[in-house]
């Protein structure tokens, strides 16, 4: 059990929230936080780079993934908002910004940084997914 299907597990809203899978949850907070760490770790590599130019588009969109990753982290462990059709937008929103992302980095294979952001978008956009089948 993660730290974080721990703590939505120990909530007091937890048997309340209508969201149910408490498993699914997790996975994605866990996700979606690595993915943002690989973000913006891969983005400050980018910048690095001698052909900076390369990495532009796909810097901005680590910094986006990133962005939106972390605001969805931060939502789904808050069980007490019953706002669920805000969070599902928000966790199709995630998953949306990962497959842009994982888009832009896969083509700089060479690149061990884009690899790394790549499959950290791969892995948050199916928990994702995931999460989105549970809220059906």
């Amino acid at each position: 059990m993660t730290g974080a299907e721990r703590s939505l597990l120990a909530h007091p809203a937890a048997p309340e929230t209508p969201a149910g899978n408490r498993t699914a949850e997790a996975a994605c907070i866990d996700a979606c936080l690595d993915c943002a760490q690989a973000c913006i770790s891969g983005a400050d590599a980018c910048l690095e780079e001698d052909n900076i130019g390369m990495f532009r588009q796909g810097i901005r969109a680590e910094q986006i993934c990133a962005d939106i990753c972390l605001a969805t982290a931060a939502v789904l462990s808050r069980l007490g908002t019953p706002a669920v059709r805000s969070v599902r937008a928000l966790v199709e929103a995630c998953r949306e910004a990962c497959v842009d992302c994982r888009q832009l980095c896969s083509p700089h294979e060479t690149y061990e940084h884009c690899v790394v952001a790549a499959q950290a978008c791969d892995r948050c956009e199916q928990a994702c997914a995931q999460l989105l089948q549970a809220y059906e």
